[in-house]
């Protein structure tokens, strides 16, 4: 009799599928939190909400490159069955610091960038704007210190620990804004940026100090800070302009879009983002497996995983797309009743096209990345940001929301989406 033989599925699939859960409880959490920020802010004050969640992303560098640095270390280290710990003690060091300094220099900062920022709105909200910015710039600062956990667990192939913690810390932020919903409702903007996004700056940072006790007693040595220091410097310049890349579109708005359309453009854009937040975290889950294999010299079993993976997010996002076209009357009504979010049919296509060529962009990115091969980044990305911001600029004046998305694809499509294969083909070939 033959025995039954079960199917092992591979750790990064497991990873992934933990991933998804944990991005569309965030995304989730995200989308549904529209309609109780809306209530307790109102349209004006939520744009403006709207537009400091936007700095998020800009502050996911205040691990200087750290983390991803980190990661690679972890897996090269992993694969020849060597120890990290001082690693870890080294990186919490350093982010420390970039902690304090950055902290510093935002408190002087707020006000000018505020300024320059926060320019369309009403004299009673520009003049609170600097508290507003720097509130937001503390505690995204310390997410993106605190980001650092979620490099380590993936790099060690316990993403799945990173999934919860993250996923958690937004859950228990939604709650806080329910709390303030019906405790508070006419909140001010610095409650309602508290109430959200305070627990996900602090569980990883106390994930992060349990973790420093544990490697407390390991030496490091001036070489561990120079190594990690060197290596993130790329990490940081890429994040840096990949940032500029993808956050202009916050910028643009900020100065061309009126209060209405920036909340319908950034909830669009949510949506769409939940749907690519699947794709993104099985990236995150391929990361260290492609840094192993990459070190075993296994080229082609790398190549077949990311074809596989690139054909199937682009048919992701377009099943996903034609989901949300069809189903959008109903998904918009749930998220924000009252708020007209007539969208035309032409900003679903160019949404779909945008998130496809991401799909590509971002493998092949991802890609150099584990591979430690970021001069490509350093010289393209510069070129990719400086067509992004001036045809965004540019279209956004004459055509609104679909000139922002205008000038996004041209940027991709320009640069990167045929630049990061070629180079990555190149030099694939000479380390095979």
């Amino acid at each position: 009799m033959r025995k039954l033989r079960l199917v092992r599925i591979p750790r990064h699939l497991i990873i992934a599928a933990s991933s998804w859960l944990s991005k569309i409880i965030i995304a989730g959490v995200q989308l549904v939190s529209v309609k109780f920020l809306l209530e307790i802010l109102g349209e004006e004050s939520y744009a403006v909400f709207t537009l400091l969640t936007g700095l998020l992303v800009w502050f996911s560098i205040a691990d200087i490159g750290i983390g991803s640095s980190l990661q690679n270390y972890i897996s090269e280290l992993k694969a020849d069955r060597k120890s990290y710990d001082a690693y870890i003690k080294a990186a919490v060091h350093i982010l420390f610091a970039s902690l304090i300094i950055l902290s510093s220099t935002l408190f002087f900062l707020s006000d000018k960038l505020s300024s320059l920022y926060l320019t369309s709105f009403s004299d009673e909200l520009k003049n609170n704007s600097g508290s507003y910015f720097f509130i937001a710039s503390i505690l995204f600062i310390f997410i993106g210190v605190g980001s650092v956990v979620y490099k380590i667990l993936f790099a060690e192939l316990l993403g799945w620990k990173a999934n919860i913690i993250n996923a958690l810390s937004y859950l228990l932020g939604f709650l806080d804004v329910v709390a303030i919903h019906y405790l508070m409702p006419d909140s001010s903007i610095t409650f309602a940026l508290v109430a959200l996004y305070a627990p996900v700056a602090i569980l990883p940072i106390i994930y992060i100090s349990f973790r420093y006790i544990y490697v407390l007693k390991t030496k490091v040595n001036f070489n561990t800070y120079k190594l990690l220091l060197s290596r993130s410097s790329g990490f940081l310049i890429f994040s840096s302009l990949s940032i500029i890349v993808l956050q202009t579109d916050y910028i643009v708005m900020s100065q061309k879009l009126s209060a209405a359309d920036i909340i319908k453009y950034t909830v669009t854009m949510k949506i769409f983002g939940l749907m690519f937040f699947i794709y993104t975290a099985v990236l995150q889950a391929l990361w260290p497996v492609c840094a192993e294999l990459r070190v075993k010299m296994q080229w082609r079993k790398l190549h077949r995983i990311i074809f596989l993976n690139i054909i199937g997010g682009v048919f992701f996002v377009g099943l996903g797309t034609l989901f949300i076209y069809v189903l959008k009357d109903y998904i918009y009504s749930i998220i924000a009743n009252g708020i007209d979010y007539n969208i035309s049919g032409a900003v679903f296509v160019l949404l779909a096209v945008y998130f496809s060529i991401r799909v590509w962009c971002d493998t092949f990115a991802m890609l150099l990345q584990s591979m430690n091969q970021l001069k490509i980044l350093w010289l393209i990305v510069p070129c990719q940001a400086l067509i992004g911001g001036v045809t965004q600029w540019y279209f956004a004046e004459h055509y609104g929301i679909v000139g922002i998305l205008y000038g996004l694809i041209l940027s991709f499509s320009l640069t990167v989406f045929w630049g990061l294969p070629v180079y990555y083909m190149y030099k694939s070939k000479r380390l095979a």
